[in-house]
């Protein structure tokens, strides 16, 4: 399709609509997914001040107008023109009586301004907005990954911190002007003034926010390294490496806290020196918050598979670097009862539970510890996948996931599969001393192999609304 000749003739449609010698304009930043698009309505500039109030109908995308044949048109040409561009970049239209309908991909120059006006917008009179973007690259996909946070300054003195950064948006279209270099975006802004910095600077367009890290690490205190390696900051981590390397003892236990993570994200030979490969980006750390680790539940709902993957690697790990599951599950298949069972994994769980807690009360202070703490104390009643791509196939880390669903639940346990892939519960699926209910909706039911050498039921339905089924599969070589 020729993008346009169809805002051509749009133009040409609603062209005596619009006021003389005033642009609209917008903008619209396709998503990564490749399925959505964000943005900004249609603005005009009167006296060096955003103005939505006087925008013509065509353009009006409030409930009043978005219903209209020609408002629907201008929608879908936007969003036509926007997903056939690279993600995370800002489209820009533009429109008015003397120079016609137009799109383009912002320069830096116009990001920066674009931004600007954005944040006075969004500031309170009398109020400052301070924020603050570290952006990296996805360790997997390569799309920039932006953290952030705020602090707003009121006029009365009032100081308060909130999650999340308004220049996320800049902060991902200037990390493709820079070839995947960015790395941080600071900004104060007022009714009257935005500064922006950047790190690097972008040529002749931000000026460059310079980082003061204190590198003086005490290294006779394993917290302390630890505080280094868990930072997120390179300069730290490798100090942070050498001051192991130079002291066998310490990493020796630093290969105990973090061995299995790295292992399992990296390759099986990695040692400690992988560490910033297999550490959790910020914002992989924000799947294990209370969105998806509520009170009594895992949510995996809406998860892709390589956070899937994330979240199963991580919690995995903690249960390997506490327990050699291979030899758990050779005891396991030797039980003769459920019994037997429950005793061989409570004994382990005990184990694993104290091991994760000892290991966050040495540094808990960041990301590792924290996540540990909150796992070796969360009780799992539910499991939920909702439209989740768990395209996991069966693999040590998983199995221990599995085991980790009864760490603090021995008495019942629901795993609810809705809309979602789902590969492989594993055979430890049939160790948990609790046997999940499980409820498969439009999706395909699958339950593991049973391995043991005695039967135990597994409850089911198919659909919310469906009959509880059982199923007791043979005990492991019983024809």
């Amino acid at each position: 399709m020729d993008f346009q000749q169809e805002l051509d003739a749009i133009f040409e449609i609603i062209k005596d609509t619009l006021p003389t010698g005033v642009t609209f304009t917008c903008y619209s930043i396709p998503s990564y997914s490749g399925r959505g698009t964000t943005g900004k309505s249609y603005f005009a500039l009167i006296d060096g001040k955003v103005n939505r109030e006087a925008i013509p109908d065509a353009l009006n995308h409030d409930r009043e107008h978005r219903n209209n044949e020609i408002n629907q048109r201008v929608r879908k040409a936007q969003f036509d023109i926007t997903v056939e561009q690279e993600p995370g970049r800002f489209v820009l239209f533009s429109i008015s009586k003397e120079n016609g309908y137009t799109y383009k991909i912002a320069t830096p120059e116009e990001l920066l301004f674009h931004t600007k006006l954005d944040l006075m917008q969004n500031v309170d009179h009398g109020a400052r907005k301070e924020s603050f973007a570290e952006v990296a690259p996805d360790k997997k996909t390569g799309k920039p990954d932006v953290v952030g946070r705020q602090k707003i300054y009121y006029e009365n003195g009032d100081v308060k911190e909130y999650s999340g950064t308004p220049v996320s948006d800049f902060a991902r279209a200037a990390f493709h002007a820079l070839d995947g270099k960015l790395k941080f975006v600071y900004a104060m802004a007022s009714k009257t003034e935005v500064i922006i910095k950047t790190t690097p600077a972008i040529p002749g367009v931000t000026e460059l926010y310079e980082f003061n890290e204190d590198l003086t690490l005490d290294a006779s205190k394993i917290e302390n390294i630890y505080e280094f390696l868990e930072s997120f900051s390179e300069a730290k981590i490798e100090k942070a490496i050498e001051a192991l390397q130079a002291n066998p003892e310490f990493k020796a236990k630093a290969e105990k806290r973090y061995g299995q993570l790295i292992k399992t994200r990296v390759g099986e030979d990695a040692g400690i020196e992988s560490f910033e490969k297999a550490a959790l980006s910020r914002k992989e750390i924000e799947l294990f918050s209370d969105w998806h680790f509520a009170e009594n539940v895992i949510s995996l709902g809406r998860m892709d598979e390589d956070e899937c993957r994330t979240v199963v690697d991580f919690i995995g790990s903690l249960v390997m670097s506490h327990l050699d599951i291979h030899e758990f599950k050779a005891q396991m298949e030797a039980t003769e009862n459920e019994m037997e069972l429950r005793e061989v994994y409570y004994s382990a769980s005990q184990k694993v539970k104290a091991g994760m807690l000892a290991e966050a009360n040495v540094y808990g202070g960041s990301w590792f510890g924290q996540i540990s703490t909150l796992l070796a104390n969360h009780k799992v009643e539910k499991l939920m996948f909702e439209k989740t791509h768990f395209k996991i196939e069966s693999s040590d880390a998983l199995k221990a996931f599995m085991f980790y669903m009864c760490l603090n639940n021995g008495v019942s346990m629901y795993f609810d599969i809705y809309q979602s892939y789902l590969y492989d519960l594993t055979e430890f699926f049939w160790f948990l001393p609790a046997l999940p209910r499980t409820a498969w909706g439009e999706t395909d039911f699958v339950l593991p192999e049973l391995t043991l050498k005695f039967r135990r039921k597994a409850y089911y339905r198919i659909n919310d609304d469906g009959e509880w089924l059982r199923k007791s599969p043979k005990p492991a070589g019983v024809a």
